[in-house]
């Protein structure tokens, strides 16, 4: 018998090799040997976790992160002891991650998943404040849109599905709430309107994240195209130079010619010359 096993066996209940002092130890060595192979790894890294909207939360962690055949998904081990933040950023590899899934077995180690954040969605909240998150927009035409068209319309055909993390103002979104969702540089810019909101998509025990899946809708005159953000002029109206009261129809080179004839016939102009009227 070797030395790990005669000290397991001292501390469980004879004829009991499954003791709760047993097991704590084995698991003890396990999350050892655990914490030495993650720290010798290759795929051992030093993580910020942050907010929504990019603002770091907490110190730097260390995390295992292991490849998956997706390459914008990553499977995540924590450190013995800890645990993964579900629905929170993770800054890693100059990139935004979203932890969408946990494995709520922890005792060993925490498990999770975290999908690359591909767009900074921005709106204006119910109180006309800015907001800003890290989401990931993909494709949704797999999706069925919510809704029941009931009159015909011309706008596109296209639908995207919003994954974002749950937070005290994406809880607040709802169907009907507008984005302006496209490539930085493209000089059209689409909008779209949320038509099924999944808020049990990926929340356990009041964490995780959501999946909206929105529709193309028309762009609006209050969307803010330049800053990709939605009823923007709605709180925020645009300045418009005030336009001038005088009314004249004269050309502008009868404009000059009056503005020098009045000019030379002001009265201390015509004393200096020496004029009597």
């Amino acid at each position: 018998m070797g030395m790990w096993s005669t000290y397991e066996a001292r501390l469980g209940v004879p004829g009991d090799p499954t003791g709760d002092a047993v097991r704590d130890t084995r698991l003890y060595r396990a999350q050892d040997r655990m914490r030495r192979w993650v720290t010798e790894s290759l795929s051992y890294y030093t993580v910020q976790v942050a907010y929504g909207d990019g603002e770091i939360i907490e110190p730097q962690r260390q995390l295992a992160v292991r490849d998956t055949p997706d390459y914008d998904i990553k499977k995540i081990f924590s450190m013995p002891n800890e645990t993964l933040p579900h629905g929170k950023l993770i800054w890693w590899a100059d990139n935004y991650w979203l932890i969408t899934e946990i494995d709520v077995h922890n005792e060993y180690i925490s498990e999770g998943m975290m999908r690359q954040c591909n767009y900074l969605v921005k709106w204006i909240n119910d109180i006309g404040e800015l907001v800003q998150r890290w989401a990931i927009v993909e494709d949704g035409t797999k999706y069925l849109i919510g809704e029941k068209n009931t009159q015909m319309m011309a706008i596109g055909d296209a639908r995207v599905a919003l994954t974002i993390g749950k937070d005290e103002e994406t809880q607040h979104l709802k169907r009907g709430r507008r984005f302006l969702l496209d490539d930085l540089d493209s000089e059209e810019v689409l909008a779209y309107q949320i038509t099924k909101p999944n808020r049990l998509y990926r929340v356990y025990n009041g964490a995780g994240a959501y999946r909206f899946i929105l529709n193309e809708v028309q762009s609006v005159d209050a969307d803010n195209k330049e800053l990709r953000i939605a009823d923007y002029y709605n709180w925020h109206p645009a300045y418009k130079k005030p336009e001038s009261d005088i009314v004249t129809d004269d050309s502008y080179g009868d404009i000059i010619d009056n503005a020098v004839y009045n000019h030379e016939h002001k009265e201390e102009n015509i004393e200096e010359k020496g004029v009597w009227l």
